[in-house]
């Protein structure tokens, strides 16, 4: 029940001037005095601001450590859906972290919850928008936002003119791919705002998607006057409609989606040549756009009248959409101040680029060029289409394919470039047969106008024959054969190259005498010079390494005892001769080697048993 100011000032005033041992008894008067309990006193006066309670040593403080809190919030962040919901509550995030183990704390859900509300990450928080910048345009024309809406609950019948769908019946969740396998055609509402005046145009589209050449067509037209394009739509009766509607020129900074329109190579050349700067926005950000969301609300009051006329085409779809963006751009006050065509007005002469004239406009939206190379024939093939090139000196050379696909789309007509001229040619149909149809029949050939590389090479027959030079063969295997013997010619060939060597000599470094050694000689003996100009050049004794001799006597012997490995070293260093090696092994077997001395008398019987 609701309190009077006047007993809040009265308490106020009896207890705001006490003591904290006072307000008891003073408390409990006011609660006899006003037939209450003393804790409504007390309610009552910290209605008012007054509190006598101390704070907690332990205010602010919790058990729950901030890293618990913070995987609750992850575990609520992971289950957000794609239609930015969170069915998971926070209860049972909790729920969860208690059976993971990973809260060993004794604490309330109301108590946890409030945690998450102080760290702003409950499920309120994270479906809360991110904060954005306010974004200003400098001038009329310097921003234009453009937008492609699928309206896909409308359609047009031949017959019965424009209809609407059930969405509910049609179009919900569990139906809808099948549905929309169905649509052959959709309604597309294309729309473009000038973002410093809100000046727009809008118009409708239909066909099987968003397509590149709607998008050229629909730009060009919310660029060019709106006065030439009111005299088109009316035929004749468009005078009093004349100079109320004011949108037009080149924008500087385009906005749009991330669409076919903006990705298309043909449409990119078009920006690029009518200097427009287009700035894509990230996908599912519709605030980049908040010119066009704010336009909806207009666009819906025209889609709602639809439901109480129904027109028979998309012509007087698109006649009703330009009258109503007439009215609305020159009445309508945008933010309060004025209407919007009036805003618009106010550009400045430097501000205002003109849109080029349509035939101009058309030339500028072409694809990248093309290079392909023509076969013998002079037939270049162009995106799965062949094209006769009328020029014989393109046989086997690469040719430049321009394409416009809004001039010259419908018959797929082409402009080739080569050699200076510029050939508009459209593709060679086949007959019944898959064959191309362009040639010339059997028995009526005729040879293909020479080239101008067929004709050099005629001159150059005449110039060779002043050389002596003779040709045989025909077409392009014919060759050139040297004069013969007898002939004098008169270019100088060979003969006379060192003579191009200037008077000059170069210096003549001493060098290196080779030691020469045999294939499979490891070790070869030194060189010994006899004389200052004879050198020995005999070859050596081959010898082998002395480990490669000590495992041929242990091959021999079965064994090499120590005191003999030693012996055989000591003997002969690090290599033996080959034919001392075997002479060597037979005394080893015969007992006789090594040779005993005086000191090493009973030596040699003892070094063969060992052997042994």
């Amino acid at each position: 029940m609701p309190v009077s100011e006047v007993i809040l000032q009265h308490v106020y005033s009896s207890l705001s001037s006490l003591a904290d041992g006072e307000v008891k008894e003073k408390a409990q008067s006011l609660a006899a005095h006003y037939g209450v309990h003393p804790a409504t006193i007390y309610r009552y006066a910290g209605m008012m601001g007054l509190r006598w309670r101390k704070e907690k040593k332990t205010k602010g403080q919790t058990k729950v450590p901030e890293s618990v809190v913070m995987q609750a919030g992850a575990l609520i962040h992971a289950s957000r859906r794609v239609s930015n919901e969170i069915p998971l509550p926070s209860c049972d995030a909790l729920e969860i972290l208690e059976d993971s183990g990973l809260l060993n704390v004794d604490v309330s859900t109301g108590h946890f919850l409030r945690k998450m509300r102080e760290k702003q990450i409950s499920a309120e928080d994270i479906l809360r928008p991110a904060p954005h910048q306010t974004l200003l345009s400098l001038h009329p024309n310097h921003v234009w936002q453009f937008d492609v809406t699928n309206c896909l609950q409308y359609f047009l019948d031949e017959a019965k003119g424009m209809g609407e769908r059930d969405q509910e019946m049609e179009l919900y969740k569990n139906k809808i791919v099948k549905t929309a396998k169905k649509i052959k055609k959709e309604l597309l509402r294309y729309v473009a705002v000038d973002h410093c005046t809100g000046a727009f145009y809008f118009r409708y589209f239909y066909a099987s998607g968003e397509r590149a050449i709607d998008g050229a067509q629909f730009l060009f037209e919310a660029m060019r006057p709106k006065d030439e394009l009111i005299k088109q739509t009316w035929n004749g009766d468009s005078a009093s409609r004349l100079g109320k509607y004011r949108m037009h020129g080149v924008p500087f900074l385009l906005i749009p989606d991330k669409g076919s329109i903006i990705n298309d190579k043909a449409n990119q050349n078009l920006f690029k040549s009518l200097r427009i700067d287009v700035q894509p926005h990230m996908p599912g950000n519709p605030r980049a756009k908040g010119a066009v969301e704010g336009m909806m609300h207009f666009l819906n009051r025209f889609e709602g009248r639809l439901k109480l006329r129904r027109p028979k085409n998309l012509d007087e779809l698109n006649l009703w959409a330009l009258d109503y963006c007439i009215k609305v751009n020159a009445i309508n006050l945008m933010r309060g101040v004025a209407p919007r065509s009036a805003m618009w007005s106010t550009i400045k002469p430097e501000e205002l680029r003109l849109c080029p004239e349509e035939e101009v406009y058309r030339l500028l939206i072409r694809k990248p060029v093309l290079t392909p190379t023509a076969n013998g024939a002079c037939i270049v093939s162009v995106l799965g289409s062949r094209y006769k090139v009328p020029d014989s000196n393109a046989a086997h050379r690469q040719v430049e394919a321009v394409i416009y696909p809004y001039e010259y789309g419908a018959d797929k007509s082409i402009e080739i470039h080569f050699n200076g001229n510029v050939y508009l040619l459209k593709p060679i149909p086949r007959d019944d047969y898959g064959r191309l149809s362009q040639g010339t029949v059997y028995g009526e050939y005729k040879s293909p106008k020479d080239t101008a590389t067929q004709q050099a090479k005629k001159e150059f027959e005449k110039i060779g024959a002043e050389w002596g030079l003779t040709y045989k063969g025909t077409g392009d295997k014919r060759r050139a054969v040297a004069p013969p013997l007898e002939f004098e010619t008169p270019l100088q060939v060979f003969g006379h190259q060192s003579e191009k060597v200037p008077n000059i000599a170069f210096m003549n470094p001493k060098g290196t005498e080779l030691e020469i050694r045999q294939h499979d000689a490891p070790v070869n003996a030194p060189i010994e010079k006899q004389g200052p100009i004879e050198v020995d050049r005999a070859i050596a004794e081959r010898r082998i390494p002395i480990m490669e001799f000590i495992v041929t006597v242990r091959q021999d012997l079965g064994n090499v005892t120590t005191a003999l490995n030693a012996r055989i070293r000591a003997e002969f260093g690090e290599s033996i001769e080959i034919k001392k090696s075997e002479e060597v092994i037979e005394q080893i077997k015969a007992g006789m080697w090594p040779q005993a001395d005086s000191g090493q008398a009973g030596m040699t019987n003892d070094v063969r048993r060992e052997a042994v």
